[in-house]
């Protein structure tokens, strides 16, 4: 009997310690998953309204999004939790806030971001380099 519930309990113990190990290695996984998606988001962006055009440039560094026109200081973008592809940030100068939103392609790359700010809708295209 002693034998059984030595045998149980040494079970349980190996399936905890294999099941913490699958774990850390799935938080593992994700900041590389992650800094993959960046390196697929990071680009050239060109975004026209109502007949003018912004250029905002995308990058990433250290596993994070940064973006921002030519020029200008490069703010993080970071991702909104729940919603895949999805980016939102709240400007340093003046405290607008924007909601990026990166779309795939029929071939699966990503070559578009609709940007929400104001209550406007306005689409971007990534500049092919």
């Amino acid at each position: 009997m002693k034998k059984t519930l030595l045998k149980t309990a040494i079970t349980l113990v190996a399936v905890a310690c294999l099941a913490a190990l699958a774990v850390t290695a799935a938080a593992q996984d994700k900041p590389a998953d992650m800094k993959k998606l960046l390196a697929e988001i990071a680009g050239d962006y060109d975004f026209s309204f109502q007949g003018q055009s912004l250029l905002v440039q995308f990058m990433e560094s250290d596993g994070k999004l940064f973006g921002a026109p030519p020029g200008e200081t490069p703010e993080e973008i970071r991702p909104v939790e729940g919603k895949p592809l999805c980016f939102d940030v709240t400007l340093a100068a003046n405290g607008d806030y924007y909601e990026l939103q990166f779309v795939r392609n029929d071939q699966g790359v990503i070559d578009k971001c609709v940007m929400t700010a104001q209550g406007m809708i306005i689409e971007g295209y990534k500049i092919k380099s």
